[in-house]
């Protein structure tokens, strides 16, 4: 079901909570991303039209399901409203703050008490379009989650907003030039701010989603009774309808081959691009590419039930969730809120009883529900993110936020993909073979087999080709008219007559007589006037930087391991090149498959990929890094992604997590230690709102500061930042 209305994520934590608490419902998850429920409910003790009522008490309606199509757009309007409500707070509460400042300063009190007067009447006016606009969704949210029993940042906020501008009103209406709306503008601004940075977090994880959708074709060839072909649109073809996919094509729908014989690229969901022989019988996923005969399929899965479209949902739901900066503050605010209430409460009844007046007692209660208001501990994660996130981005490192840069610090286990991870992504030559002799030459020699072999690919766009001219140079070769065919090329030589490249069953199409190949490894055959020349044996070569920056991490504790589709043989060569045992080393995997063995795991975990068939894992894992060069999925679905030296740049990710993690905890340090003794005094009626609201704003710059001085420690003496290189940038503790 669709929940409409949601503002944040505490919103669908109370919409949740109150699901839950009702008699009958079995089981409640509301995601605010998706602005989704889901429910499961005994229709014997509540209906569907009871529990929508609940939702709409809460100020929320329920809907039927919406299409996943629409979360981006509905996130995109979501982060337009608060960019606009953040720019109406800003501008009008850059005025609030000016005439405050001008009261702090004295003004007021040298020019006499009209013109203080009139210039706290000037800050409040500016201040009223700030809490108006910006300010009413917190309002209204902390309302909601205060009502459900589980208040979140926005009750504490709305708390402290109300204090302080109701006392300011009451001090206008007396005369009195001490206002608070300031404070009252610093709170609503740095949740907006909070917000928008999130949704447009959240907005990511929904554009994760759109680019696997945008790599699955829109229309498939159905099959009619009658045995005629027609194209459609993809999601109208239903489960048990028959479908051909021709040669070249991307198949567009889960299903179980029926009829032809085929070779399939599976990369989208393996990683690997090796293809992979398909006979009726075989199931075959949507994203797979048929590359080489036509195959009839029957259709197992729909669109929005295929396996790539289930890979979507679980990324959103992995996302979702991450325990992010923001719910980290809701958290902290469902003890101080009601901590602030009480202690608020209990002042104001104190200071009564021992007969101070209503106004000191009042006084004495905005002190401590302002004071209480987190600023700095609001400001003290994303502060250091800010300062060591610049750093990083110059490094070539980029957080996504704050929480993946404390995550990351705490990693202790971590698991790498193979393909274009640890090696290189692309397949490269590794062995010629010389099975016969070239016609009118004595010896063959491997240099001319491949100069041959690459002429005849001239043209054709695959990694194998790619690989061929890559391997013979530069070195001219007599152009030839190639012909593609399903399972390689043939091409005409003017020397030497027909050239044959590809698999062994071209070769035996034309009839070349061929012997079978041992191996495990990708090869090509090449035959030249129906005579076996040679076998091209293929590999996809280890990074450079691969076995330092494993051994590197395992010398800073760190278990490492690999996951990864391609199959063992290949895997396990991998493996030993780096440095891993045979435990450690998980193969043949789907996308489920890895991102389980992330969950599995215990402790913080990270997941390095690349690919589209990595992004569900990136996801689940604790912390998901992209490498550099990765598929635009894996990126958009990682929380660190790499710009510059591959996976060498892991640890040094690692290294400036661990530094910010020490600046975030300094940082609340600080900010814990100011709210302690300001709630402290503010209790025993020692300071003034005017005090506490200035004590807030210390505490807030002394953050601040100290974020500025670490940012600058990151740097070398010489004032450029530490090389990424494993060798020179050790993981600290």
């Amino acid at each position: 079901m669709t929940i409409e209305g949601l503002w944040c994520p505490s919103c669908a934590a109370a919409t949740e909570r109150l699901l839950r608490d009702t008699p009958g419902v079995q089981e409640a998850q509301v995601s605010f991303l998706g602005s989704a429920a889901m429910l499961r409910w005994d229709p014997e003790r509540i209906s569907l039209a009871q529990i929508a009522e609940k939702v709409r008490r809460l100020g929320y309606r329920l809907a039927p399901p919406r299409s996943e199509r629409t979360t981006r757009s509905r996130l995109d309007e979501q982060v337009r409203a608060l960019g606009i409500r953040l720019t109406v707070a800003g501008f009008f509460g850059v005025w609030t703050m000016l005439f405050s400042l001008l009261l702090y300063l004295g003004v007021g009190q040298a020019s006499g008490e009209t013109t203080g007067w009139w210039l706290a009447l000037a800050s409040a006016s500016f201040a009223l379009p700030v809490l108006g606009i910006a300010g009413l969704p917190v309002f209204v949210a902390g309302w909601r989650t205060l009502r459900t029993g589980i208040p979140g940042m926005d009750t504490l906020v709305t708390l402290g907003v109300l204090a302080a501008a109701g006392l300011s009103i009451w001090q206008l209406g007396q005369g009195s030039h001490h206002v608070y709306t300031d404070t009252a503008v610093m709170l609503v601004v740095l949740l907006t701010l909070g917000r928008l940075l999130e949704t447009l977090a959240l907005r990511r994880a929904a554009t994760t989603i759109d680019a696997l959708h945008a790599r699955m074709p829109e229309r498939a060839e159905r099959l009619t009774a009658e045995g005629a072909i027609e194209t459609v649109p993809a999601e109208t073809i239903a489960i048990g309808e028959h479908m051909r996919v021709p040669a070249g094509q991307r198949i567009p729908l889960d299903g179980v081959i029926e009829d032809g014989e085929t070779r399939l690229d599976r990369s989208v969901m393996t990683g690997e691009s090796r293809p992979a022989t398909a006979h009726p019988g075989d199931k075959v996923l949507a994203g797979s590419v048929n590359l080489e005969s036509a195959i009839t399929i029957r259709v197992e899965a729909t669109v929005g039930e295929r396996s790539i479209d289930r890979i979507g949902e679980r990324v959103i739901e992995a996302v979702r969730s991450r325990p992010g900066t923001q719910r980290i503050a809701d958290r902290f605010a469902r003890w101080i809120a009601p901590t602030a209430i009480g202690l608020a409460t209990l002042s104001a009844l104190a200071a009564w009883l021992l007969g101070l007046s209503p106004e000191e007692s009042l006084l004495r209660a905005t002190s401590v529900l302002v004071i209480a208001c987190p600023c700095a501990l609001s400001i003290a994660v994303p502060i250091a993110y800010v300062s060591l996130a610049g750093r990083a981005a110059n490094e070539g490192i980029l957080f996504r936020d704050a929480a993946a840069l404390e995550q990351l610090a705490d990693v202790d286990t971590l698991y790498l993909d193979k393909t274009g991870t640890l090696t290189q992504g692309r397949p490269a030559v590794t062995d010629v073979m010389v099975r016969g002799q070239l016609p009118g030459k004595r010896r063959t020699d491997a240099a001319t087999v491949l100069q041959i072999a690459a002429a005849a690919e001239n043209g054709v766009d695959h990694v194998i080709a790619d690989a061929l001219r890559r391997a013979a140079g530069d070195t001219p070769m007599p152009a030839m008219e190639a012909r593609r065919h399903a399972a390689g090329v043939s091409a005409s030589h003017p020397d030497w007559g027909q050239v044959l490249v590809g698999s062994p069953r071209l070769l035996r199409d034309h009839d070349v007589q061929i012997e079978p190949t041992p191996g495990d490894d990708l090869q090509v055959e090449v035959a030249i006037n129906d005579q076996w020349v040679a076998t091209i044996v293929f590999d996809d070569p280890l990074r450079d930087s691969a076995t330092t920056t494993i051994r590197q991490l395992q010398q800073a504790g760190i278990t490492c391991g690999l996951i990864t589709g391609d199959r063992r043989v290949p895997a396990m060569r991998i493996a030993t090149a780096v440095g891993l045992a045979p435990s450690d080393v998980r193969s043949d995997c789907l996308p489920d498959d890895k991102a389980k063995l992330v969950r599995a795991t215990a402790g913080p975990v990270a997941f390095v990929g690349d690919g589209a068939n990595d992004a569900l894992a990136l996801a689940s894992a604790d912390v998901g890094i992209a490498v550099a060069n990765a598929n635009s999925t894996a990126a958009m679905a990682a929380d660190v992604v790499l710009g510059n030296d591959g996976v060498a740049g892991v640890s040094r990710a690692i290294d400036l997590a661990r530094q910010g993690r020490r600046m975030m905890r300094q940082n609340l340090g600080f900010a814990v230690a100011y709210n302690g003794i300001g709630l402290t005094l503010a209790v025993a009626g020692a300071i003034q709102p005017v005090i506490a609201a200035t004590a807030m704003a210390a505490s807030s710059l002394t953050v601040i500061l100290n974020a500025a001085r670490f940012g600058r420690s990151l740097a070398s003496p010489t004032g450029h930042s530490p090389p990424s290189h494993p060798d020179v940038a050790p993981i600290t503790g």
